[in-house]
């Protein structure tokens, strides 16, 4: 893995931790943070033994407060600058197959939520707020709300993004809205988040991902269609290896020996 001057990337165990590295700026999303995310996640995404992704904040206070607004983020393609695509911060965001947990460890402000949004499972430490301060210096709060809009109610998205701020989400009520899968004492969060990565990373990463691919489609299509993209997922896991692999594990009693997924074998 590549070393990075915003984050860090560590691996162990079919488990990658991405912590995104600015405590003195409560892990705010500067220029070259915004240049190192995409680099991550290609790594990570490109690295068979990684099968499961958690994403935390350095320290205590901040999980991410959004862009650094003293050091904006920059694409470093012009032809990117002005486009949706210069905003790549997530594994979603980013093309990326693998689960990814967020472990919430503190405050998170606009652009931030991004990394909630998109996860896979979401873990709010009991101390974690959540706010939206786009309208507040004359931005526009579209992107983290519209994809709120698809993990919790409407109304509570729309006090979030128009409120500038003023409205603060505490972990009970992200909890209570659906947002927060859990919400956990605060030294409790990454072990937690490590137990979740590790049931996950047991289990054949062909089926983890193509499982992940059509549970997230019946959230983008229509019913008939997200069953029929349901299908034709299942129908192409049909005869992989690691369905016999899987049943002879079940019936000697053992550990199963998965095949490693390749970048870009998920369809």
């Amino acid at each position: 893995m590549s070393t990075y001057e915003t984050l860090r990337l560590e691996v162990a165990d079919g488990i990658a931790v991405l912590t995104l590295d600015r405590e003195d700026r409560r892990n705010a999303i500067n220029s070259r943070m915004n240049i190192e995310l995409p680099r991550a996640w290609q790594a990570i995404e490109q690295d068979p033994a990684i099968r499961v992704v958690v994403v935390t904040g350095a320290g205590s206070k901040a999980f991410c407060t959004g862009a650094d607004l003293a050091d904006l983020p920059v694409s470093e393609d012009p032809d990117l600058a002005r486009s949706l695509a210069s905003i790549a911060w997530t594994g979603r965001q980013n093309g990326v197959t693998k689960p990814v947990i967020a472990a919430v460890n503190g405050l998170t402000v606009g652009g931030g939520i991004h990394f909630i949004a998109d996860a896979d499972i979401v873990l709010f430490a009991d101390h974690a707020k959540l706010s939206d301060t786009h309208v507040a210096v004359g931005l526009v709060a579209a992107l983290e709300p519209i994809s709120l809009a698809r993990r919790m109610p409407l109304g509570a998205v729309l006090k979030l993004a128009l409120t500038g701020g003023d409205e603060r989400m505490d972990a009970a009520k992200a909890h209570r809205l659906g947002l927060a899968d859990e919400v956990l004492p605060a030294d409790a969060l990454i072990p937690r988040a490590m137990e979740l990565a590790r049931s996950i990373a047991r289990h054949s990463p062909t089926a983890v991902a193509r499982s992940r691919a059509a549970i997230w489609a019946a959230k983008e299509l229509p019913l008939e269609q997200a069953l029929a993209e349901g299908w034709r997922l299942i129908m192409r896991q049909d005869g992989h290896p690691d369905i016999a692999e899987g049943v002879s594990a079940f019936l000697e009693k053992r550990e199963p020996r998965w095949q490693d997924r390749e970048p870009g074998d998920l369809d």
